[in-house]
């Protein structure tokens, strides 16, 4: 099992358990149901079936489903799986909890979360540290703060887990005064933050615009010798970048050893919002791999410093590279149409993209069509386009 990486694999080494009579041994045949369920070269499909043909699986197995179907992007399944080991009485573990929460996540079930929670007590794992957890985590990622935080002030026990969660449920939900409030009490609490809860707290901190705060926190992350890995390297770029400190960005940019698309991304974002487009597109031609929002950060650069012809030509060198925009790809080229009056090339977007429905309708891109419109002069009196355009966003 140790070198196996693929179902045909698998398969033959199923086939040799179930001769030498392994296959109706429970550790033999966990370890074949966690390779089908979790493993990268594995058929959830396949794992079903086995576990069907289980005569009593046990809670490692039950809850091996419920994390495969979450991997495969299926969590409703594994949802089902969990309401099942529910009404057949099958014995739970604090894992099977935190397991279907994050399945719950997955698919944003409230009542599906709340009846783990109902659960969660009544079957007496509600002082167990690792669900409480799982649950803090499942409300603050949810955006449920005032729910995160009862579970939060009601553990007996945290640890660096805990406070990590809701920090950064507030980080995600743009509460960056709370979440640095929290983020204090943690360290007063003798409790060592970790990478993780780093990139929380400089998130908060690009939210607020403080550079001071950031200084602060980069310094603490030196003087503890916090895991600096690429994830909080760009977190560190990306508060420099917020919080508008383009040189510490620029020496936190060059003293990275290695960077991903995130990184060369941000240096754009940062000159091209400060004006200084010769440098953004330094950058961007000198990326060693692009993804659309690298192209919409340049594209947003020209747009937002009146340079509407070299954000159209960027949009069109975009298409043309196989590249497909998004809704802010749109609304960037919609603006530079606007800045030129270029009204037949505003028109083509909206039939093309929009019309089409190659991009969805939103709120954001009817107000970019009627701003184009208005400044090309495609807007008569009465005004029926306006009209039709607020009926269909």
């Amino acid at each position: 099992m140790e070198s196996c990486t693929t179902m045909l694999q698998l398969k033959q080494i199923q086939a040799q358990m179930t001769t030498t009579g392994l296959i109706t041994h429970t550790f033999p045949v966990s370890r074949v149901l966690a390779f089908c369920a979790l493993a990268d070269g594995g058929d959830i499909r396949y794992a079903r079936l086995l576990f069907t043909q289980i005569g009593k699986p046990n809670t490692y197995m039950w809850n091996t489903m419920i994390r495969g179907y979450s991997k495969a992007q299926i969590p409703a399944i594994g949802f089902s799986f969990f309401s099942r080991m529910v009404r057949e009485g099958v014995e739970m573990d604090s894992r099977s909890f935190v397991f279907a929460l994050k399945a719950c996540g997955q698919f944003g079930r409230v009542l599906e979360g709340d009846s783990i929670h109902c659960v969660i007590w009544k079957m007496g794992f509600d002082s167990d540290l690792l669900v409480r957890n799982g649950l803090l985590h499942y409300y603050a990622e949810g955006g449920f703060l005032s729910l995160a935080r009862k579970v939060f002030d009601e553990s007996s026990a945290r640890d660096v887990v805990t406070w990590t969660a809701m920090i950064d449920g507030y980080a995600g939900s743009n509460c960056s005064d709370e979440a640095m409030e929290l983020f204090g009490s943690m360290l007063l609490s003798n409790v060592e933050p970790n990478e993780v809860t780093m990139i929380a707290v400089l998130s908060a901190c690009s939210e607020r615009g403080d550079i001071v705060m950031g200084k602060s926190v980069h310094e603490y992350i030196q003087k503890k010798s916090v895991n600096c890995s690429l994830n909080l390297l760009n977190a560190l770029l990306d508060m420099y970048v917020k919080c508008g400190c383009l040189l510490a960005a620029q020496e936190t940019f060059d003293n990275m050893k290695v960077r991903d698309v995130f990184s060369w991304t941000s240096m754009v974002n940062g000159y091209a919002k400060c004006g200084d487009l010769d440098s953004a597109r330094k950058f961007f031609d000198d990326m060693p791999e692009r993804n659309v929002v690298s192209w919409n950060a340049m594209i947003a650069g020209y747009t937002q410093n009146n340079q509407p012809n070299d954000a159209l030509k960027l949009f069109y060198d975009m298409v043309e590279s196989g590249m497909v925009p998004t809704e802010d790809s749109l609304v960037c080229a919609l603006s530079a149409c606007g800045q030129l009056g270029c009204l037949y090339l505003g028109q083509w977007i909206h039939n093309y993209y929009i019309d089409q429905k190659r991009i969805l309708r939103s709120v954001i891109l009817g107000n970019a069509l009627m701003d184009m419109y208005a400044k090309c002069g495609g807007i008569g009196s009465p005004p029926e386009q306006m009209v039709g355009i607020l009926r269909n966003y």
